[in-house]
């Protein structure tokens, strides 16, 4: 009986540092999607902040695009007068 035992007992310590490996390798394995996720985070600030800049830059350009155009045939009537 207490050969039993014995095998339990080894069988349940190999069985707990295979968990435990297990357990490392998980661990390892979602600090690697953090970082990850971190990085494809920071990429997404980056684009999103340099998309509202040229949309930003857009409308500057059709203000003026806007005002050139009013110049524009202002002129053209003082041209036909």
């Amino acid at each position: 009986m207490a050969g039993t035992e014995v095998k339990d007992c080894k069988d349940l310590e190999e069985e707990i540092s295979s968990l435990r490996l297990l357990l490392e390798e998980a661990n390892d394995e979602a600090e690697l999607n953090l970082l990850m996720l971190q990085q494809v985070q920071e990429e997404l600030e980056f684009y999103f902040l340099a998309h509202q800049d040229q949309e930003q830059q857009l409308e500057r350009h059709r203000q003026q695009m806007g005002r050139a155009e009013t110049l524009i045939q202002a002129l053209l009537e003082r041209l036909e007068q």
